[in-house]
């Protein structure tokens, strides 16, 4: 059997399992890459949590309508119990629980630390594919993942900021991170049961979507301002729609790299995604966000975790 093949994960039905699934993983770098840097540029213009969330999940609905055809359609015939659950649950600890405490904790502790707290990601998937699904994980795959966690921090951290891990920013960013981690184990269930990653990723947006609008609750703050109308006049609104595209587009890329291969080696690929937030932030975002020796050793640190995986 060749290498990432399994059986019941719907051999030969995935259309879009022509590209390989290294090439997908990278693609999702590039795109999870670029979508900070266009929140960032939201937030600047005085965005909200809230509304990020809201309008990054409800642009996700067309976009994935919208790449429907590259897979054959919906293909809904396909779509078992199991495979509905998978990609559902997948969303809502991905795209809803996984992305809401990221923003909590990017707004409570700053971007960098965040950020870096939320890579660590790979090592709780590494460490369930273990346990679940006993992929072959080998020590240069681990040599590999934690060089890419490492790389991230020096990337990312601030030093001389000291928060307390009983802080909500601190549990709110490895909430995020633990979200993150158990999403692609839970996706592959779905993609065991039915290998169709775009219909996977709008399933799991419009969960995601679910679970963000009842979160935001503004009923309940007295957020008469939280609105379509509203939203739509906001100068961040843009921003946001597009960090949306460029987070959909990441969902579905690395739910086609898990349809042809093992968790242990699509997850930590996709963490090299800040190495392309430093260089766009570099090229962007000079006013704000400066490039230093500690930055570039995180970056090596990310590009040679890729090259062992």
């Amino acid at each position: 059997m060749p290498r990432g093949s399994r059986p019941g994960a719907g051999e030969g039905t995935c259309r879009t399992c022509a590209v390989d699934d290294k090439v997908f993983a990278i693609l999702c770098a590039l795109s999870f890459g670029l979508s900070p840097v266009l929140i960032r540029q939201g937030f600047a213009r005085k965005g909200r949590v809230d509304s990020a969330v809201v309008i990054a999940l409800a642009i996700a609905i067309p976009v994935n309508a919208l790449l429907l055809p590259f897979q054959g359609g919906l293909r809904w015939d396909e779509v078992t119990p199991q495979a509905f659950a998978g990609f559902a649950i997948g969303g809502l600890f991905g795209a809803g629980i996984g992305r809401r405490w990221l923003y909590v904790a990017i707004e409570r502790l700053g971007a960098s630390p965040a950020t870096a707290i939320k890579n660590a990601a790979p090592l709780f998937s590494t460490a369930f594919a273990i346990v679940l699904f006993h992929e072959p994980v080998t020590v240069v795959h681990w040599l590999a993942t934690i060089a890419i966690v490492a790389g991230v921090a020096l990337v990312s951290w601030k030093p001389g900021k000291r928060v307390s891990l009983l802080d909500y920013g601190m549990l709110a960013a490895f909430g995020s991170a633990l979200s993150y981690g158990i999403r692609p184990i839970i996706v592959k269930v779905g993609l065991d049961a039915a290998a169709i990653p775009v219909t996977a990723a709008l399933i799991g947006a419009a969960t995601g979507l679910v679970y963000a609008t009842i979160m935001s609750r503004p009923w309940r703050m007295g957020r008469a301002d939280f609105d379509l109308g509203t939203l739509a006049r906001e100068p961040a609104t843009p921003w946001f729609m597009a960090s949306g595209v460029m987070q959909t587009l990441g969902i579905v890329f690395i739910t086609a790299a898990l349809a042809g291969s093992d968790v242990s080696v699509v997850y930590p690929i996709t963490s090299s995604a800040p190495l392309i937030t430093v260089l766009l932030s570099w090229i962007f975002l000079r006013q704000t966000d400066r490039v230093t020796g500690r930055m570039a050793l995180g970056a090596a640190a990310v590009v040679g975790g890729v090259i062992l995986l």
